[in-house]
């Protein structure tokens, strides 16, 4: 008797409505009542036809399970008959609804219980629940991974955490660049471990799940890469490339039915998409519609994709021709790298469809490059000002002859405010028209189309003559609408004139022809508001389309940081004459962290004082040494006024304050002056604030 050996752990994500159907048809093996599912990689099937017999077949890489028997309904039961396979004959309630069966027999383990299918071609409604959520195939992953070894994982989880900290604190952002540069480098377990630590520190990112869905298809565990697609595709229905990798997937496992429906909803997203219409070519040429493929290679080509060198001999064997001559070969013989090869056949090798992982331009990363202060005192005024130009999606083509035609659609961001207390204190209606003191792009950020054309040597210096957008950007600057011209995220070769291009790069040759080209630097400008801009690129050569990283920029950082924004201090004050207005003071200040605890902190400096008293009205302001300022209005009382002479002066007072590090708030002072000779004066204070930005 033939058994099945115990298949465990995957699942597969189903969402689609179709009606009841008849029994007749192929299902795959979903899970079984209590719980177990198929092994990654494994694939269990029951093909019913309308004679009243059925085929089973059970495969794994290095298993194959097949037999054969009989069915009869009766009503709402079954009765299913093998006739090699231990479950024999076995008898029960059946249930199919939109493409779900549910079998009164189990096939991993020869007990009772039931069995769900999913018929082949047909994906299951919303309300089927996922067997595997998006962490548990994470989380999975990363065991699997960490199976072998964890010293290099170590090794990356280190260098993770310094990139971090060079490029704004993302973790995940660094664990996704960290894990494109391994994947180049041929290192798939690696940087599948990358992206899946990337993908559990920021939750619901298509990009990362979609990246590393890829890696598990290489690795061969397209379970998982199915159950975490389908996963993806529920929270991003339109994003092209999960569909169109879902659809690998299915083909991995020879489950057609389900890749037609996969690729034909890639290319519903991205009709343009040469790789989706090749995809789907080959789908067509498994099922034997000659025909169809034919066609859908040519569409492919005529969209800029026409398959690797092995894929385009092999067409062109079984069509006549149709499809584009193979790329000529490297010479890969030890210690004679290309060196055997004509101009043309060098060029010939950056042959193929480039994709960006990243590509853009950022101003105003850091709090001293984002700001800029113009005057001094209460007329200061610190404009902070950041830029961003990001590709939403990115294709480069280069032909064998080394011509370049590209497309891709950028995002622009232009985020530009003033702060002082001139601006700060403008009425709110004023403040409040659109953009106010400041500067914007209309609708906070806007995409242009791309178009760029230009040419590889065969050393592959890249060389993009042209393609800035046409379109001008529409920015709101200070009350006024204005036309602005957008800027190329590539990287110049100097300031000026010369960033309207021509812009050049270098591809680098990498493991098993996955070429790339590469850009992490920053280029000095001659501007007093924009200092200097950093650009980052990853192209790579790829057969898959891939959804670049754009995120956008983070809130301007302020002028000053805000020490705290509820604080007591406690001071002493030392005036060596009333007329000059100045004073050196030592304090201390106390205030609550986010852990509860009280922080103390002790500072000594010199201020200059101006003060202006009207009955019970008080006005001051306060200049530090470290250019910020105070103005505070309030009301208070003096002894002063009531016991004129006393040589000690106690008063109080509660006022509306304006602090350049930390804005609008209320402050609360105690205090006693006193005498100390004919010009000089002492005081002590106690001093209570709290900011409007942490709220009374």
């Amino acid at each position: 008797m033939k058994k099945i050996f115990l298949f465990l752990s995957i699942s597969f994500v189903l969402n689609h409505n179709l009606a009841a159907q008849s029994l007749s048809g192929k299902y795959i093996l979903i899970k079984e009542s209590d719980g177990q599912q198929p092994k990654s990689g494994a694939i269990i099937s029951i093909s019913f036809n309308p004679n009243g017999t059925f085929s089973f077949k059970a495969t794994m890489p290095g298993t194959v399970v097949t037999d054969k028997g009989s069915y009869k309904i009766n009503g709402t039961n079954i009765s299913v008959s093998f006739t090699e396979m231990e479950q024999g004959k076995q008898t029960g309630p059946y249930s199919l609804a939109e493409g779900t069966l549910i079998l009164p027999i189990k096939m991993l383990k020869n007990v009772k219980g039931s069995s769900t299918w999913q018929q082949e071609g047909v994906i299951a409604s919303n309300n089927i629940i996922p067997v595997s959520s998006t962490s548990d195939i994470i989380n999975k992953t990363i065991t699997f991974l960490s199976s072998a070894s964890t010293t290099w994982q170590a090794a990356i989880d280190k260098k993770a955490t310094v990139e971090a900290s060079k490029n704004g604190g993302s973790l995940a952002a660094a664990y996704y660049s960290i894990g494109i540069a391994l994947k180049l480098k041929g290192y798939n377990k690696e940087s599948a471990y990358t992206m899946s630590k990337a993908a559990l520190l920021q939750n619901n990112n298509g990009l990362y799940e979609n990246n590393l869905a890829m890696l598990l298809i290489e690795l061969e565990r397209y379970g998982d890469a199915i159950a975490l697609l389908n996963n993806v595709i529920k929270g991003f229905p339109k994003l092209a490339p999960a569909h169109g990798n879902l659809a690998v997937a299915y083909i991995k496992i020879n489950d057609l039915a389900n890749a037609m429906i996969a690729v034909n909803k890639a290319i519903i997203n991205h009709p343009t998409c040469g790789s989706y219409l090749y995809t789907r070519g080959i789908i067509e040429e498994k099922k034997g519609e000659k025909e169809k493929a034919i066609k859908s290679f040519e569409q492919a080509f005529e969209n800029g994709y026409g398959g690797t060198g092995k894929q385009i001999a092999k067409r062109n064997a079984k069509n006549g021709n149709k499809s584009p001559n193979p790329a000529p070969q490297k010479n890969t013989q030890p210690g004679t790298k290309n060196t055997q090869l004509s101009k043309a056949e060098k060029i010939a090798i950056w042959e193929g469809n480039y994709q960006a992982a990243y590509l853009k331009a950022k101003s105003g990363e850091t709090n001293s490059e984002a700001n800029t202060k113009f005057g001094t005192g209460v007329a200061t005024t610190i404009i902070s000002l950041q830029t961003l130009a990001c590709v939403k999606s990115f294709s480069m083509n280069i032909s064998k002859q080394g011509t370049i035609n590209g497309n891709a659609e950028v995002m622009y961001v232009y985020q530009g405010k003033a702060n002082g207390p001139v601006t700060s204190l403008a009425a709110a209606p004023l403040v409040a028209i659109n953009g106010g003191f400041g500067a914007v792009l209309k609708d906070g950020f806007q995409l242009r189309n791309w178009q760029f054309t230009g040419e590889v040597d065969e050393n592959g210096n890249v060389t993009i003559a042209a393609g800035l957008p046409s379109e001008k950007l529409d920015l709101y600057n200070v009350g006024t609408w204005q036309k602005i011209t957008p800027w190329s995220p590539l990287k110049p070769d100097a300031a000026g004139a010369a960033m309207k291009g021509p812009f050049h790069f270098t591809l680098t040759e990498g493991k098993e022809g996955k070429h790339f080209a590469q850009v992490d630097d920053y280029l000095p400008l001659q501007d007093k508001l924009i200092k200097q801009v950093h650009y980052q690129m990853l192209l790579v050569k790829s057969n898959n389309t891939i959804t670049p990283d754009c995120q956008a920029l983070a809130q301007a950082p302020e002028a000053n940081e805000c020490p705290a924004t509820e604080s007591i201090k406690t001071k002493i004050a030392v005036s060596p004459g009333k007329s000059l207005n100045i004073s050196t003071e030592s304090s201390t200040t106390y205030t609550k962290g986010n852990d509860g605890k009280v922080n103390t902190s002790y500072d000594n400096a010199v201020n200059t004082n101006i003060e202006i008293e009207a009955g019970m009205v008080t006005a001051a302001a306060e200049f530090h040494g470290d250019n910020s300022y105070e103005l505070s209005i309030g009301l208070g009382v003096s002894s002063g006024k009531i016991l004129p002479g006393f040589p000690i002066e106690f008063s109080e007072s509660l006022n509306l304050i304006y602090d350049s590090k930390c804005g609008f708030g209320v402050k609360g002072v105690a205090a006693a002056k006193a005498k100390m000779g004919a010009e000089a004066n002492t005081s002590a204070a106690i001093e209570g604030v709290i900011f409007f930005n942490k709220g009374l």
